[in-house]
């Protein structure tokens, strides 16, 4: 029975991270992957459909009239492509580093035996601390399980050729980002989303401008629908996406609920040196977030003591025109009592927007009027998925709208939607039209 200073089950984005900040640290660290290292981000979720979605904008009509584009292309060859010269360089890349940290790694499924003991393989190994990372998988509820029609996320590359017509069954992101990238692949889209809007509890004016914009690509969106069969659906593929359930392991008295393995803020479970990270615990389902509790616990396995702060988590949503969002919505604020002040600046007044013919979007800043500290910025444009981070640093930071106005911001750039929304707080954006103080 060899043994390891840390043990960690499962290669994803939140298990190798780990295994290379425990190297980093010094530890023997055993990493144990059942499938491919890293995970369903990847290699099924988001790595390869942010190729395609690079690749539908490659084959959209070009947005300028002076240039006509004729675009060929074969689905099994992009297929090949996103799976060897993307996915497979990437993990081939993760391998590498694990052998460079001197990680030992075994494919196979672990079984624990007790607290400190997995069983892989038929092989016995001993960890002092064990991280499981084992991910989640697409939920199927039973009515819709008899479909042959029906596929998840997991099969989506499989598919020998793209259907003629497809039904979205659920209008979160991973929903509206397929709806989005088979739209500009020809295919007929249609979203079904039992809430009254896409996207549930994202900034409503953005939603409201998501479904207008999907509705004049010709993507039917239906909601406030729930479908108990596809009985009423006659497209040629049912693609489900009503969320994902965390991978439980079988382990003694380990506490959990149907969200996940229940952790503290040091990702810590009830069992002394055992520790959860990434979807299993049902925090938050974000490769992103994973990463960061796969660093939290090897920091704490290593003697760091330290915790995670979920308070300013940024999302982005890789949809045609691209979202991103951090922090608190206008709607949210009003509901709780925070009184707020809102800048916005619409796309439509941005050079940079104009130059890449991309004026679809704005720009909107939540400030609390009490504080005057940003508390929320939300985006919906070209770029809106790179410009959230800039948001997330300013509302983890707790700036000021004045602190922020202070900043220099490159001409022409999409960053400056951001600083005409900050000034129109206080009406003083430049590119607006005069507002009475």
């Amino acid at each position: 029975m060899e043994k390891y200073d840390v043990i960690i089950i499962g290669g994803g984005p939140a298990g190798y991270p780990c295994a290379i900040r425990c190297s980093q640290y010094g530890k023997k660290v055993l990493l144990i992957e059942e499938l491919a290292l890293g995970g369903v981000c990847l290699n099924r979720g988001c790595i390869p459909t942010k190729a395609l979605y690079t690749i539908s904008e490659e084959i959209s009509k070009s947005k300028f009239s002076s240039v006509e584009k004729k675009v060929n292309y074969d689905w099994n060859n992009i297929l090949n492509e996103v799976l060897n010269d993307v996915v497979l360089r990437l993990r081939t890349g993760i391998n590498m580093l694990l052998k460079g940290y001197k990680i030992d790694l075994v494919k196979g499924k672990a079984i624990f035996k007790d607290t400190k003991t997995v069983e892989v393989n038929g092989n016995i190994y001993n960890g002092e601390n064990i991280v499981i990372a084992t991910g989640s998988s697409s939920y199927l509820p039973d009515c819709f399980k008899n479909d042959k029609r029906v596929i998840t996320s997991d099969h989506l590359w499989e598919l020998q050729k793209l259907p003629e017509s497809i039904a979205i069954i659920g209008g979160g992101f991973i929903g509206c980002e397929l709806a989005s990238i088979l739209n500009k692949f020809g295919v007929k889209v249609k979203i079904y989303e039992m809430m009254d809007t896409l996207l549930p509890g994202k900034d409503r004016e953005i939603t409201d401008l998501l479904k207008k914009s999907f509705e004049k690509r010709g993507i039917e969106v239906n909601l406030n629908i729930k479908l108990e069969s596809c009985e009423m659906i006659e497209a040629e593929k049912i693609f489900i996406s009503v969320g994902r359930i965390p991978n439980i392991v079988e382990l003694e008295g380990l506490e959990y609920d149907k969200n996940g393995i229940k952790t503290n803020e040091k990702l810590k479970t009830n069992i002394e040196g055992i520790y959860a990270a990434g979807d299993v615990n049902g925090k938050y389902q974000l490769a992103y977030v994973a990463t960061k509790e796969g660093e939290i616990a090897a920091e704490n396995i290593c003697g760091k003591d330290v915790t995670i702060n979920y308070d300013v988590v940024p999302e982005v949503i890789f949809t045609d025109p691209e979202i991103g969002v951090c922090g608190i919505t206008e709607e949210k604020a009003k509901e709780i009592g925070i009184e707020i002040r809102v800048g916005k600046f619409p796309y439509s007044a941005l050079g940079r927007a104009y130059a890449d013919k991309k004026i679809e979007g704005f720009v909107k800043v939540i400030e609390d009027k009490k504080t005057e500290k940003v508390i929320g910025i939300h985006i919906i444009g070209k770029g809106a998925t790179e410009l959230v981070s800039f948001s997330t640093l300013a509302i983890s930071n707790c700036l000021k709208t004045e602190e922020i106005e202070k900043i220099f911001y490159c001409h022409p750039t999409f960053a400056e939607g951001v600083m005409e929304a900050i000034n129109d707080i206080n009406k003083k954006s430049i590119h607006l039209p005069p507002k009475k103080f």
